[in-house]
């Protein structure tokens, strides 16, 4: 657009309508304005601990959002659910040098790698993103709302006209144990966000668009969730090699038509992603590889893939980077068991932590069941992941449009 060399449109800085800290905030768009610009943008997002402590290195202060809806009044235009799991994610789903150059120093994250020129071994950036003790000093990160709520992509403005209520409504999750930061002992305080907005200041050129503005649809992300169970030995020696099978049937996604399927397996005690009261590596947002893994999907009463479906470590990182595009990676980051130390600074706790399992399906969905199978290994340590409890939760994007009807129709939003 062209709006910001005449003078169409202007910034504006909203504060929250309602903010408890720790809890939520409601932002609330004057509908003196005739209309915004969809590219809203979430400002100082963090929290003031009472340490000096790092932000999780995967989702960074980002993390801190754990639900996040646009409204029209009591209208849901466009929302995401348990969002720490898939920010995670798309912090990943993105070139390496871009992470490096900018990304983590917006969304406060320890994203990034780069070669050690002593000793060759690839490291993550050095400087770390934290919450300090104090407001003034404190680091905070920068949200483009696009990326959790797509809608936004798929209009071309927001005029009060039509949503003549709007409303922005985000739930904190501020629980140090909850790994939004990497000490599990300490106390946060989220900062109060900033909503920065762009008006369309002439209503000329709003009415000019509002004639185009009929028509939308967007790839709604939606989650669901399954529990891989804990086997039936607990790591113990009748473990060693015994393929665990999980066949779930997901209906969250039933009667909708569904695009790309992410899956993020979740350590299902968190605690044991901590020693000594500090994460390791990227923590719970991480998902966590296990060993001889095979996924199919069986969609409308068929098999999606040949044969057993997609095995293999590589297999599983080809879907990935298929669907959704480039993914930032390092040695073992998919890799269940193997510590690179050579070549891999922190490795023993980096290792197998960015296992995405997905791919693109492109159906109407009636039924849809998940077949997952993984070998367990007899293991006396903690953690022991080719056994222990998981939390599978599952991203569908679903299709989702917007029809707007004449003046004064109002409009309708249903799936496709």
């Amino acid at each position: 657009m062209t709006f910001y060399s005449d003078s169409n449109v202007s910034t504006k800085y909203l504060d929250p309508k309602i903010f408890t800290p720790n809890a939520r905030c409601t932002f609330e768009l004057d509908q003196s304005e005739s209309a915004y610009l969809p590219n809203l943008r979430l400002t100082f997002i963090g929290a003031v601990s009472d340490a000096n402590v790092a932000y999780n290195d995967l989702v960074g202060a980002l993390a801190l959002i754990k639900n996040i809806r646009l409204m029209d009044g009591k209208t849901v235009l466009c929302s995401m659910h348990e969002a720490q799991f898939y920010t995670g994610f798309k912090n990943v789903n993105q070139p390496n040098e871009v992470n490096q150059s900018s990304a983590s120093y917006q969304d406060c994250s320890g994203l990034g790698f780069t070669v050690n020129g002593s000793t060759n071994a690839i490291e993550r950036m050095a400087s770390q993103f934290k919450a300090n003790t104090a407001t003034a000093t404190t680091d905070s990160a920068t949200l483009d709302l696009r990326h959790l709520l797509p809608m936004l992509n798929s209009v071309s403005h927001l005029p009060t006209a039509v949503f003549q209520n709007l409303n922005i409504q985000i739930e904190f999750d501020s629980v140090a144990g909850n790994q939004v930061i990497n000490g599990n002992a300490n106390t946060l305080d989220t900062l109060r966000p900033v909503l920065a907005c762009d008006v369309i200041n002439n209503p000329a050129v709003v009415a000019n668009l509002n004639k185009g503005l009929k028509n939308a649809t967007w790839l709604e992300v939606e989650h669901d969730f399954f529990v891989i169970p804990q086997s039936t030995h607990d790591g113990g020696a009748l473990d060693q090699l015994i393929e665990q099978n999980v066949n779930v049937q997901i209906n969250g996604f039933n009667n909708k038509h569904l695009e790309r399927i992410l899956i993020v397996k979740e350590i299902g005690d968190a605690s044991l992603e901590q020693i000594g009261g500090n994460t390791t590596g990227f923590g719970k947002f991480s998902s966590q590889c296990c060993y001889k893994q095979k996924l199919q999907f069986r969609v409308n009463g068929r098999n999606v893939l040949p044969r057993e479906g997609i095995v293999g470590n590589n297999e599983r990182l080809a879907h990935i980077v298929d669907a959704f595009g480039e993914c930032s990676a390092y040695i073992s980051s998919n890799q269940y068991g193997v510590n690179a130390p050579l070549e891999l600074a922190d490795g023993a706790n980096l290792m197998g932590q960015l296992d995405y399992m997905g791919m693109y399906i492109g159906e109407d969905i009636s039924n849809l069941q998940i077949n997952y199978s993984r070998t367990g290994l007899e293991d006396a340590t903690a953690k022991r992941p080719t056994t222990q409890t998981l939390n599978a939760h599952v991203y569908g994007e679903v299709r989702k449009s917007l029809i707007v009807g004449g003046p004064g129709q109002g409009y309708v939003i249903r799936y496709m």
